[in-house]
C-alpha cells in the first residue's frame, strides 16, 4: 500500500525534473539572447535584428514563465500527495500503536512462566500443547515485528514531513523567480516598443534593405536549385532519378552509401546541433509579417540565427560539400549533401571548405558575415523528393531544441 501511495509522487517528481531541465535550457537561451542584444545596443542605433532579438527574448521569457507555472502546479501536486501520504502514515502509526498496546496488555496479563506452562499443560493432548506453545511463540514474534514496524513507520513519517517542507521551500523559491521574470518581461516589452518606434522612422531604409534581401534570397534559391538539379542529372553525390514502372514518372535513386547517410540524417531529426555555438532564431521558416513594415509579408526559405560577430558556422551533420556559391553583396554559401537532403549555410564572409570535401558534424564550414551591425547566419534544408522534385523544409524542426 505504501508503494502504491508513493508511486504518484515518483511520477510527479519525474515530470518536474523534465520541467527543471526545460527551465534551465530556456534560462541559458535567454542569457545568450541578452548578450546579443547588449552587443547590438553598443552600435548606438536601433537595427531590425535588435528588434527581432528583443521579440525572441520576449517569447523565450514568456515560455520560461509558463514553464515555471507548470513547475509550481507540479510542486502543488507533490505537496498535496505528500500530505496524503503523511496522513496515511499517521493513521497507520496510530493503528500499529493500538495493536501493540493490546499485545503488551495481553503479555502483561500472561507474564509469568507459570501461567505459560499452565496454559500449555492444560491442553487435552500433546498436539494441542504443541500448538499452544507455537501460538505463544508467534505472539512474541508478532509483538517484536510490531515494534519494528512502529519504528520504521515513524522514520518514514519523519522523512515525508521533511520532504514536505523542502517542497514548500521549492514552491516559495519558484514563485520568487517567477515575479523576477515577470518584471524582466515588462522591461523587454518596453525596450521592444522603443526600438520599434525608432525603426518606424527609417521606413525608407528598411524598404530598400528588404528589396535587397529579397533579391539575394531569390538568387540563392536559384543557385541552390541549379546545383542540386545538376547533381541529379549527372548522378552525382549518390543521387539520380530513373523512370518508374512502365516508364511512369521519375523515381529517386540513391546509392547504398547515400541511402545509409540519408537514413542516419532522418533518424536525427530534432537532434541536429545548432549551426552556431551561441545564437537565437530571429526569423522563422515560411511566410511571416515584416517585424516593422505593416502589410508586408516576408517568405523565408530557412531560418535566420542572430549570432556574435565572426561566429564560426558549423555543419549540422556529416556529409560532402556539393557546392560553394557566391552571391554578390550577400557573401558566400556552402551546400552539404546528406543523401536526399541538402543543408545550406549562407551569409558567410569566409568559407573554410571546398566542393567535394567530406565534412563531419560540427565541423566549421565558414564564418558569418556582419553587415550594418547585424551578424546573421542563414540556414536552409532542401529535400529531393521520391519523384525527383525539390522541397524546402523547416530547419527549426531538425535542430535540437
Amino acid at each position: 500500500m505504501l508503494v502504491l501511495a508513493l508511486l504518484p509522487l515518483f511520477l510527479a517528481a519525474q515530470g518536474r525534473k523534465d520541467l527543471e531541465k526545460k527551465r534551465d535550457a530556456l534560462d541559458k537561451q535567454i542569457k545568450a539572447t541578452s548578450s546579443l542584444i547588449s552587443q547590438a545596443q553598443k552600435e548606438q542605433r536601433s537595427t531590425q535584428q535588435q528588434l527581432q532579438l528583443l521579440e525572441a527574448q520576449i517569447r523565450q521569457r514568456q515560455e520560461l514563465i509558463n514553464t515555471m507555472n507548470s513547475e509550481v502546479f507540479r510542486v502543488d501536486q507533490e505537496i498535496q500527495e505528500t500530505q496524503d501520504v503523511v496522513r496515511s502514515l499517521e493513521g497507520d502509526l496510530t493503528k500499529l500503536k493500538e495493536e501493540y498496546a493490546r499485545m503488551v496488555q495481553y503479555a502483561y496479563m500472561n507474564r509469568s512462566a507459570y501461567d505459560r506452562l499452565s496454559y500449555i499443560f492444560a491442553a487435552e493432548s500433546f498436539a494441542q500443547a504443541f500448538k499452544r506453545s507455537r501460538y505463544l511463540d508467534q505472539l512474541a514474534e508478532q509483538r517484536r515485528q510490531q515494534a519494528v514496524l512502529i519504528t520504521e513507520t515513524q522514520a518514514s513519517l519523519g522523512r515525508k514531513v521533511t520532504d514536505l517542507q523542502v517542497k514548500r521551500d521549492d514552491k516559495a523559491k519558484l514563485l520568487g523567480l517567477q515575479v523576477d521574470e515577470k518584471k524582466k518581461l515588462t522591461t523587454d516589452k518596453s525596450g521592444q516598443q522603443t526600438t520599434l518606434a525608432g525603426l518606424k522612422k527609417e521606413e525608407g531604409r528598411l524598404k530598400e534593405t528588404l528589396r535587397k534581401q529579397e533579391k539575394q534570397r531569390t538568387e540563392l534559391a536559384a543557385a541552390i536549385r541549379k546545383s542540386i538539379e545538376s547533381e541529379i542529372r549527372k548522378g552525382d553525390k549518390g543521387v539520380a532519378t530513373k523512370p518508374g514502372a512502365a516508364g511512369g514518372k521519375l523515381e529517386l535513386a540513391l546509392t547504398p552509401e547515400a541511402k545509409e547517410l540519408n537514413a542516419d540524417f532522418e533518424k536525427n531529426k530534432g537532434k541536429l546541433p545548432w549551426p552556431v555555438e551561441k545564437g537565437t532564431i530571429t526569423s522563422g521558416f515560411g511566410k511571416q509579417p515584416h517585424p516593422v513594415l505593416r502589410g508586408i509579408t516576408i517568405e523565408n526559405n530557412g531560418i535566420d540565427i542572430g549570432c556574435e560577430k565572426g561566429a564560426p558556422v558549423r555543419a549540422m551533420f556529416r556529409g560532402e560539400v556539393s557546392s560553394v556559391i557566391v552571391i554578390p553583396g550577400a557573401g558566400k554559401a556552402v551546400v552539404v549533401s546528406h543523401g536526399a537532403y541538402r543543408t545550406v549555410y549562407s551569409n558567410l564572409r569566409d568559407v573554410n571548405v571546398n566542393k567535394g570535401d567530406k565534412v563531419d558534424t560540427k565541423q566549421t564550414v565558414g564564418v558569418v558575415m556582419t553587415e550594418d551591425g547585424e551578424s546573421t547566419a542563414h540556414v536552409e534544408i532542401w529535400k529531393i523528393t521520391s519523384d525527383g522534385q525539390l522541397a524546402k523544409v523547416d530547419p527549426a524542426t531538425w535542430i535540437y531544441q
